[in-house]
């Protein structure tokens, strides 16, 4: 897809450039429809703006790199993805361990009762890292 359609070009970084420009425009374009229908009070047109753009962006994200022959992503953005997955999922265990028993203690003790939102939040992280772990489990069989 991109390799045909730059072949032209004598400049071996363009297509990986026009990839990464095509998919970040999508999903800027899903986030500017979801804004503008939240402020004109359209919420369920800007939300099928946004599912459109990210099924759509994450669609050619994902196939793309499948379809050329063009590498459209090398070994540094793999190490780039490596240590920013790991120090997102760092921070959010760090955070994690140290607010969530926290949270439990002071509950059990009836000095706080946190809301509904925090619940789903510790459920919310608590699901992303065991989807991580299966994730990984998975990989490393491989």
């Amino acid at each position: 897809m991109f390799d045909t359609a730059l072949t032209d070009s004598d400049e071996p970084g363009r297509p990986r450039r026009v990839y990464y420009r095509v998919v970040y425009a999508i999903l800027a374009i899903a986030i500017v429809g979801l804004l503008a229908g939240m402020v004109t009070g359209r919420e369920l047109i800007g939300t099928i703006i946004y599912c459109a753009g990210a099924w759509i962006g994450s669609g050619i994200a994902f196939i793309a790199p499948k379809l050329t022959d063009v590498p459209l992503q090398d070994e540094r953005d793999t190490e780039l993805y490596n240590r920013a997955s790991g120090l997102t999922l760092g921070v959010l265990f760090v955070l994690g361990l140290s607010v969530i028993p926290a949270i439990y203690v002071l509950e059990a003790a009836g000095n706080i009762d946190p809301p509904a939102e925090v619940t789903g939040a510790i459920l919310l992280a608590s699901g992303l890292f065991l989807l991580w772990g299966v994730a990984y489990g998975i990989v490393k069989r491989r």
